[in-house]
């Protein structure tokens, strides 16, 4: 498991601990067990109210976030948060799918073929430089040469 989440389990851990006994009850003994078991062994955080003024992990605000909608809010809340969650996951989706849709990948590299036939049309000017005599004299030469094979 990522030290991330190791680390976020320690502090869930914490939060729990100062919890009002009949809400931390309402957290099913194997979840609590799930996140004692999976927090590291080599980090502690000393976690005081209000969580506000904490410097809580991403990490660890996400699975206190999941804690609230699956274990103590009630049901009606927890149903506008399952829509709400649901609305996000397709507004995400959406977006990966038009960003990365197949047929815009193609228009893509067509208009990037286009740039580069277009590049690749475009003439530049070179320089000719003329050889001077000694390149002359020893082309001159070498033609002989290559007439007249021994």
């Amino acid at each position: 498991m990522k030290r991330e989440y190791e680390e976020a389990f320690v502090e869930v851990d914490e939060i729990i601990k100062i919890m009002p006994i009949d809400l931390s009850s309402k957290i099913p003994v194997q979840f609590r067990k799930i996140i004692s078991e999976n927090k590291a062994k080599d980090y502690s955080i000393k976690i005081q109210e209000p969580l506000e003024q904490q410097k809580l992990k991403q990490e660890t605000i996400v699975i206190l976030g999941l804690i609230y909608r699956d274990f103590l809010c009630d049901p009606e809340e927890r149903e506008k948060l399952q829509l709400k969650d649901a609305e996000d996951l397709k507004r995400i989706e959406q977006e990966m799918q038009e960003q990365y849709d197949v047929n815009n990948v193609f228009e893509k590299r067509k208009n990037n073929k286009k740039n580069e036939e277009y590049d690749n049309n475009q003439t530049d000017l070179v320089v000719y430089k003329e050889p001077g005599f000694i390149k002359k004299f020893f082309n001159l030469i070498k033609g002989i040469f290559k007439k007249n094979k021994f």
